[in-house]
């Protein structure tokens, strides 16, 4: 009949070897202490543990794992792209391994690349939402827009609870001058969660950037409302008053007209 596995990996991690006294080894040792280091953020540190630990032992793909993340948070991208690139060769059907692979290659350019190591990490573990973010970004930056477009709303549609999902596509298409498709994506974020101010912002942009003076004063004021010690409160009581100065000038223009 043969055994049968929870889970692929569980099935893959059963034809590993492993020594049983691999949990008491100075290596194994060394590996605990650097992933403890890099978990309380002590990037730095933990590095020098994960390459004592790989001086013992070269076997274990999450030391270069942990390695190549710890550099990519110390911005040493060159040599985290090299301990992860060698994790993969370790362990090609580990998600995690591709994903963080992809964080490297997207910021320092290789985009191509990147979506490659995304689409693996996607495949080997579908509920990976932060792979599919990072793989609409990946597209975002070749200029492959409605790709982008399309992967954020897939996200959405799956996890209706995902902000970030959210504000990526609000910003996409932001940036694109498609105002009236972000402020139905800002909609969108207020039905989910309505104390999420800076959708109210975000809609004030909105009908400012459209021209409608009245909803735009509207959406400003409920920020200010939502976030009165905001850092851009200054700014938006500024940019309000200019607006009803607008809204004056325009009223008795069409006053004139009448007449």
């Amino acid at each position: 009949m043969g055994i049968k596995y929870q889970s692929t990996v569980q099935g893959l991690d059963s034809f590993v070897v492993k020594p049983v006294s691999y949990t008491t080894t100075p290596a194994y040792k060394q590996f605990v202490k650097a992933d403890a280091l890099r978990l309380a953020n002590h990037y730095k540190e933990s590095i020098k543990h994960y390459l004592s630990s790989i001086m013992l032992d070269r076997k274990n793909y999450r030391t270069y794992l942990g390695l190549g993340i710890s550099y990519k948070a110390e911005q040493n991208y060159d040599k985290a792209i090299k301990a992860l690139e060698t994790a993969r060769e370790m362990s090609y059907f580990t998600s995690q391994v591709h994903y963080e692979l992809g964080l490297c290659y997207l910021v320092t350019g290789r985009f191509c690349e990147a979506i490659k190591c995304f689409h693996h990490a996607i495949s080997l573990d579908r509920n990976n939402i932060n792979a599919q973010i990072q793989l609409a970004v990946a597209h975002e930056c070749i200029e492959e827009f409605d790709m982008a477009v399309m992967i954020y709303h897939a996200v959405i549609e799956n996890n209706p609870g995902f902000l970030t999902a959210y504000n990526h596509l609000s910003a996409l298409y932001m940036n694109l001058g498609e105002f009236k498709s972000a402020g139905c994506v800002f909609s969108q974020i207020l039905k989910v969660n309505p104390n999420f101010y800076k959708a109210y912002l975000g809609l004030a942009i909105c009908f400012d950037k459209m021209t409608n003076i009245q909803r735009a004063m509207h959406y400003y004021k409920l920020f200010l409302n939502k976030k009165p010690h905001s850092h851009h409160c200054e700014k938006i009581k500024k940019r309000i008053t200019k607006l009803q100065r607008i809204r004056v000038q325009q009223n008795e223009e069409n006053k004139l007209a009448v007449v």
